[in-house]
């Protein structure tokens, strides 16, 4: 075992006071799992015995911002660093199948880590006690397994969030699931239903972005399927072929989210189903750009002006998504010659003609007639039947002009 976790000087700090104030202080989950692991931490979450209003007190001096203090959840501010730090609780009752009915606060650290969904998010590090270690998280960690704090059946049933949950944990460290949560998931994951739409795409996200993506993609296609319902019309040989570009692919969601719908051909319908399920607006677009231009041709620089004429995405992203479907591409190839265009300034949009409709105001052209002139000589540019040179293109709309 690791001898002390080098904790950031705010995080002691705020530890530090809550123990001198005569409180039991840790840091609980995400932070201790990363730490073990040898991976990155992106925040620190502490737990209590301190009572909210207690915590208020240890903190009067700095600036502090009530998250959620009806649940015994403060986030303190140290400079520009938060801590969120909530009291030990208890929860029960939960008749939504997400939400508890009743929290109670309690002085037990063990009482609260019991609540808490998988045993690598029920480890806690103190300053006088090192790690602590109630559910064998720390083992489970070991044998890359992802279990349940007690009995999984009811883990699932209290919040059905946790099905998507586990999944997540499996596709971003790669572990297994333990088989009895695993058939509880399995069994409990069509409760999906009573989760918010909009947590359920944050987390569908977060998986198609995470490094074991295609792994859990696989060994719980029938579960994703309940919330993809439309791709059931795929046949065997088309999911390999999904998996397998997915597992070219880098770890973007976008770029997978896209390679899952491009068999369906439609992405009208593909941007349907992202609707449905409450996706942003930006991630939409996003997919729906490569979708449109999924097979565009990129044999020369006049393919890839069309292409960029188009495309509402990096071509970096674009060429990402292709190379991943078709692995026989030349990316250093294609990337050195959409560089070499950038470098030459390539016009493969209106904004990049050197003309604009003030321009064409003055020839007596209005409206309309602007917007029609505009995309005939942009055509015109990326066909290289012209020069995108004020002069030139000035004759060309008196040509048209006629």
């Amino acid at each position: 075992m690791k001898k002390a976790f080098p904790l950031p000087s705010y995080v002691r700090k705020a530890l530090r006071a809550l123990n001198d104030a005569g409180y039991e202080a840790y840091v609980v989950g995400g932070a201790v799992r990363s730490w073990l692991l040898g991976i990155e931490i992106h925040d620190y979450d502490l737990t209590t015995s301190a009572l909210p209003e207690e915590m208020e007190q240890v903190f009067h001096e700095q600036k502090i911002v009530e998250t959620g203090i009806k649940h015994g959840t403060i986030t303190v501010l140290f400079g520009r660093k938060p801590v969120e730090i909530t009291t030990y609780r208890t929860e029960t009752g939960y008749q939504d199948h997400r939400h508890p009915d009743h929290v109670a606060f309690t002085r037990s650290l063990k009482e609260d880590c019991a609540r808490r969904d998988f045993t690598i998010n029920a480890l806690c590090y103190g300053l006088k006690d090192g790690l602590i270690d109630f559910y064998g998280g720390r083992e489970d960690l070991q044998n890359f397994l992802i279990r349940t704090v007690g009995d999984p059946e009811q883990r699932f049933e209290e919040d059905a969030l946790r099905v998507l949950r586990a999944l997540r944990f499996a596709a971003q460290l790669g572990f297994e699931i333990e088989p009895e949560t695993r058939e509880a998931l399995k069994k409990h994951f069509p409760d999906i239903h009573y989760v918010s739409i909009e947590r359920v795409s944050s987390e569908l996200e977060k998986i198609m972005a995470a490094p074991y993506a295609r792994s859990v993609l696989q060994d719980y296609l029938p579960q994703f399927l309940q919330l993809f319902p439309e791709l059931q019309e795929y046949d065997d040989d088309t999911w390999n072929a999904i998996m397998e570009s997915i597992s070219r692919s880098p770890s973007d969601s976008v770029i997978r989210m896209a390679l899952l719908m491009d068999p369906l051909k439609d992405p009208e319908r593909a941007d349907s189903i992202l609707v449905r399920l409450k996706f942003s607006n930006s991630y939409r677009n996003q997919i729906c750009s490569l979708l449109r231009c999924n097979d565009m041709p990129m044999n020369s620089r006049i393919d890839l002006r069309w292409l960029l004429s188009r495309l509402t995405v990096s071509f970096d992203t674009y060429l990402s998504f292709r190379c991943a479907r078709d692995p026989e591409l030349d990316r250093r190839a294609l990337s050195s010659l959409y560089a070499s265009m950038i470098h030459d300034h390539d016009c493969f949009s209106i904004k990049q003609l050197e003309v604009n409709g003030r321009d064409m105001q003055t020839l007596g052209l209005r409206g309309e007639a602007i917007s029609i002139g505009l995309n005939t000589l942009l055509k015109e540019v990326i066909e290289d039947e012209i020069p995108n040179e004020k002069t030139a293109l000035m004759e060309r709309l008196k040509e048209l002009k006629g």
